[in-house]
């Protein structure tokens, strides 16, 4: 038996039906990690077992932690600790940035993360030409926004032996100068020549974020990610690509009570015969840690324009193509064979073909089989038509979108795509249509930030000052709180999460701001103040992480 908890003293949103402000208790209960009562403060130190403590809220907004359904822990622990290019403006600002922390680090690689082609004055990837002005007897490796691939310098190229002569693998990229020659830019399933001879390996089943790292960097990744995770509130995440690499870190993290929050990985398709012959049929774990589900790709990134989006030109500009990860066939068979097996699917697809080859596994496999329950998702879900819509919520198939990415990139896909490009993401005829509205974070393409992502679903303003796709795109308040909290833990299948109710498990959040009735801006600046997972203090914005 724990010691009882008692709320009190601000707003408390129980989240526990369609309107977020239906209910609004005084006072809430907290015993044994779940939520025990709600209701007035002295009934709930008369329902208290033993001597209650009060939590004054003094003005703050509790809600139910949140929930990211799609996230990257180890990853975006590299986003945080390397070099930060996201806001970088040119190549020259890239490579000081670069030079910076070389001073700082003489020996080892230096890397950096997140650059993006399209706010370069340049216009272009980084290539080895102009890393080599960083350093040339050591590896210089930066990441791409997406997470898609790196820009490597010529230490890297040679190391990992990568020539003229090297073949571009299916669903990969190896940019290369009018003589053929690498120029650094390596982009999807070619990532793997970039792991060395003992890393991880995926083929074209997508892309590889890994380096070379040891299991005590890893861990240091790790911990910087969930720690990220739980300052902005979120409880809860599904690692939406996990391989060797990832597992043992939650493993590690969990043996050695390290793990915080609540996890449900998604294993990369490139291991699903291993899962077959292991006889894994259904999830596997508990309710801290678990084996949720499969990880596919079926295109690129849109961000660093491999998604394979088809003619979509506008605007005097060629429109790249993108491509595909796996042959149409060879797709529809890994969604169909991890159906079988009553393993959930969470298929990476932007593009109207490779969407389209999603609901037509997923159609393909509830006829032979219907599993009822088993629900499968499409991630990021860019640009599917309105009649791919309709045939998701026929399907109950669940599209899992960023909506930070919208105000991120949205003025660069429709200065690209026109009015195509300002439909990414279309949270509106989602809602309409009956699909559920997930909001989450792909962290470290996105920062972790759901009511700032939760604003982003509802306004979709681009940061410069446009309506990506116009007011009919945006998601209503209500959804959009919605998809951070029940709706993605419902996604899940964790019915005791996500909500207030009694019964629930005591996740909670602390908020400076009252999402419900704040002005809709107010979100996107909201903050979080303290972070509780199964009734325990887990992070505060006095002392860090507990």
């Amino acid at each position: 038996m724990t010691e009882p908890v008692i709320f009190t003293g601000g707003p408390i949103r129980l989240m526990a039906g369609a309107d977020p402000a239906a209910e609004a208790p005084p006072a809430l209960l907290v015993q044994d990690g779940r939520v025990r009562a709600v209701g007035s403060v002295s009934d709930m130190h008369a329902r208290a077992e033993g001597l209650a403590r009060e939590v004054d809220l003094d003005g703050r907004t509790l809600l139910p932690g949140f929930v990211d359904a799609h996230a990257h822990t180890v990853l975006h622990g590299s986003g945080l600790d390397w070099v930060d290019l996201s806001d970088a403006k040119t190549i020259d600002d890239i490579v000081d940035r670069l030079r910076r922390r070389a001073e700082q680090s003489p020996a080892g690689a230096i890397r950096g993360y997140g650059y993006d082609q399209s706010r370069l004055a340049e216009r272009r990837h980084p290539g080895a030409a102009d890393l080599d002005r960083v350093a040339t007897d050591r590896q210089v490796q930066i990441q791409h926004a997406s997470g898609h691939g790196y820009a490597v310098n010529s230490a890297v190229l040679r190391d990992a032996g990568i020539t003229a002569g090297t073949v571009t693998p299916p669903g990969g990229r190896i940019d290369r100068d009018d003589t053929g020659n690498p120029t650094g830019v390596i982009f999807d399933s070619a990532c793997d020549l970039l792991t060395g001879p003992d890393g991880v390996k995926v083929g074209n089943h997508g892309p590889n974020f890994h380096l070379p790292m040891s299991d005590d960097e890893v861990a240091r990744l790790f911990d910087l990610g969930q720690q990220s995770f739980l300052a902005a509130g979120i409880t809860t995440i599904c690692d939406a690509q996990v391989t060797e690499l990832e597992m043992a870190a939650y493993l590690r993290a969990r043996d050695a009570g390290r793990l915080r929050m609540r996890a449900h990985l998604m294993y990369l398709s490139s291991t699903l015969d291993h899962l077959r012959s292991l006889g894994l049929v259904s999830r596997l774990g508990d309710e801290r840690l678990e084996l949720h589900g499969v990880k596919l790709y079926a295109d690129g990134s849109v961000i660093a324009r491999t998604a394979y989006l088809g003619d979509h030109a506008c605007c005097g500009a060629p429109s790249p193509r993108g491509y595909l990860y796996h042959e149409p066939a060879e797709l529809i068979e890994l969604i169909t064979t991890a159906h079988r097996l009553g393993l959930r699917t969470a298929t990476h697809a932007q593009g109207e073909l490779p969407i389209g080859l999603v609901l037509d596994a997923v159609e393909q496999a509830r006829g032979e089989l219907p599993r009822k329950g088993l629900r499968h998702r499409i991630e990021h879900c860019g640009f599917p038509t309105d009649e791919q819509i309709q045939r998701m919520a026929r399907l109950d198939v669940v599209p899992v979108p960023q909506p930070m990415q919208v105000h991120l990139y949205g003025d660069s896909l429709m200065a690209e795509y026109g009015e195509y490009g300002g439909r990414f993401y279309p949270y509106g005829t989602f809602e309409r249509t009956g699909v559920p509205v997930v909001v989450s974070s792909d962290a470290p393409v996105t920062m972790p930030g759901p009511l700032r992502a939760a604003w982003a679903a509802v306004t979709r303003s681009t940061v410069d000052g446009g309506v990506a796709g116009g007011a009919a795109q945006g998601a209503s308040r209500s959804a959009a709180l919605r998809g951070i909290t029940s709706t993605p833990a419902d996604l899940l299948d964790r019915h005791d999460l996500g909500t207030l109710r009694v019964g629930s498990r005591a996740d909670l959040v602390l908020v400076d701001t009252d999402p419900v009735t704040a002005p809709i801006d107010a979100l996107a600046y909201a903050s979080v103040t303290e972070t509780w997972v199964a009734g325990e203090l887990a992070w505060s914005q006095q002392g860090g992480i507990q």
